[in-house]
C-alpha cells in the first residue's frame, strides 16, 4: 500500500511537504491519492453492486484468508473494525487481534473505559476464529524520540497535532515487533466509511487525508490493508457509497428538507443525531453501545482531555517542541491552510500553536444524480 499526496509531478508522504509545495506553485494541483484501480474506474461506480454489503465484506474476508497465513486486526472495538471482525467470524477467517491503549488519554477515564468494555472484550476472545487478543500499551512521546517522529510521520498532521501523537509512536515502533519473517502476514485496518458530496447535483464519493491519519504504514515483512477498500473486491466501497446515498436521501425525506452541502456535512458527522441510523443502513456495528460513538474512545466525558493532554505535553518535555513543529508548519505553507490557537483552545499546548492543518481531499467520483425534488436551485 502506497498512499500519497500528488503536487504536478511531485509524489508527496504527508500533507505539510504537499502543502508546501502547492504553496510554491498552486497551478500544479493538489491530490491525495489512495492506490486502488478500482477509483479510476468512474463507470464501476454508477451501477449499484446488486449484493448487499455484508456479500461484499464476507468475500474480501474470504479472500485474505486465502492469501494469508496470519491476519492481525486492528481492534479498537468501534464500528469499523468490530464490523470487520463480525465479516472474519461469520467466514471462519482465523485472526488476531491487537488492542491499543494509550497515556494520551486520562489515566482514570482511560481504566474505566476499559473496565466496562472488559467483558465484552473477554466474549470476543471466545469466538472460535479469534487466535489471540494482544493489548498493547503505546509508549510515551518524549524528547528524546520527537525528532524520529517526525521523520518518519505519514500522512495528515492536523490529527496529530490535536491528538498528542503518541499512538504514531506505537505505530513507528510495530514496524518491527509485528513483522513475522517467512510467514504471509497482513495488518489490517477497520477503513474507511466513504464521505459523499455533492457537484453539479451527483452524488460523489470524495475522502480527505484526516479520515485515515493512522494507517499510511508500510510495515516489514507484513501487509498493510484496508478492509473497505480492495481491487479485487471494488463494490465493497462502491455498495456502501450507495447505501449512505440512498439513506442520506431518506433522512432528507423524514426532515421535510431540501439537501445543501451544509445539511449534508452536518448529517455526514458522528455527533450528528442520525449518525446511529446511518450505521446501520450500512451494515455497521460496534462491540457495544458505548463504542459506538467515536467521541467515547476520543475524549473524556468527564470535560479533562484539554487539561491532561497539555499536562501530558508538559510532563514529557515536548510542548516547547511542538510550538516550534508549528512554527515550521506556519513559514512553509499559506495562512489558509492552518489554525492558530490558544491555551484556551481544544489543544494540548500552552500559548498560542498550530493546532490544526487542513486535510487534503482525493478526486471525486460521481456516482448518481440527487432524486431532483431534494435539491434546492442551487446546492450552497
Amino acid at each position: 500500500m502506497n498512499i500519497h499526496y500528488k503536487v504536478g509531478d511531485g509524489t508527496y508522504y504527508n500533507n505539510i511537504d504537499a502543502l508546501a509545495a502547492f504553496t510554491k506553485d498552486a497551478a500544479n494541483g493538489l491530490e491525495y491519492v489512495l492506490p486502488y484501480k478500482f477509483l479510476n474506474n468512474t463507470k464501476l461506480w454508477q451501477k449499484e453492486p446488486p449484493h448487499s454489503v455484508h456479500y461484499y465484506m464476507d468475500k474480501h474476508a474470504q479472500i485474505l484468508k486465502d492469501k494469508y497465513n496470519r491476519i492481525e486486526l486492528r481492534y479498537s472495538g468501534g464500528t469499523d473494525s468490530h464490523t470487520v471482525l463480525d465479516s472474519m467470524t461469520r467466514t471462519n477467517v482465523p485472526v488476531h487481534l491487537t488492542h491499543l491503549q494509550g497515556s494520551v488519554m486520562h489515566r482514570d477515564w482511560s481504566l474505566r473505559l476499559w473496565d466496562h468494555n472488559f467483558k465484552d472484550m473477554q466474549n470476543v476472545t471466545q469466538r472460535n476464529n479469534v487466535q489471540s487478543f494482544d493489548l498493547v500499551n503505546i509508549d510515551d512521546l518524549n524528547t528524546n524520540n520527537f525528532d524520529r517522529y517526525l521523520q518518519t510521520y505519514q500522512g495528515h498532521c492536523g490529527t496529530a497535532l490535536l491528538h498528542t501523537p503518541s499512538f504514531i509512536e506505537i505505530m513507528y515502533d510495530q514496524i518491527v515487533r509485528t513483522g513475522l519473517v517467512n510467514e504471509r502476514t497482513v495488518t489490517v485496518f477497520g477503513k474507511e466509511k466513504p464521505n459523499l458530496v455533492i457537484e453539479n447535483g451527483w452524488w460523489c464519493w470524495k475522502m480527505n487525508d484526516a479520515m485515515f491519519s493512522d494507517c499510511h504504514y508500510n510495515f516489514e515483512n507484513t501487509d498493510v490493508v484496508l478492509f473497505y477498500f480492495s481491487d479485487d473486491v471494488p463494490e465493497l466501497q462502491i455498495k456502501l457509497s450507495w447505501a449512505r446515498a440512498e439513506v442520506t436521501e431518506k433522512i432528507a425525506r423524514i426532515e421535510k428538507t431540501k439537501i445543501t452541502d451544509q445539511w449534508l456535512g452536518k448529517i455526514q458527522r458522528p455527533s450528528s443525531s442520525w449518525y446511529q441510523y446511518i450505521l446501520d443502513a450500512c451494515g455497521y456495528k460496534a462491540l457495544n453501545p458505548v463504542l459506538n460513538s467515536v467521541f467515547t474512545k476520543a475524549s473524556d466525558p468527564n470535560g479533562t482531555r484539554i487539561r491532561d493532554l497539555r499536562q501530558y505535553n508538559d510532563k514529557r518535555g515536548i510542548t516547547k517542541l511542538f510550538q516550534e513543529y508549528g512554527q515550521d508548519i506556519r513559514s512553509s505553507i499559506r495562512d489558509d491552510f492552518y489554525t492558530l490557537g490558544n491555551a484556551s483552545g481544544d489543544n494540548g499546548f500552552g500559548g498560542e500553536a498550530v493546532t490544526h492543518v487542513a486535510g487534503v481531499w482525493t478526486k471525486s467520483i460521481p456516482i448518481r444524480p440527487v432524486t431532483p425534488d431534494l435539491l434546492t436551485d442551487r446546492v450552497v
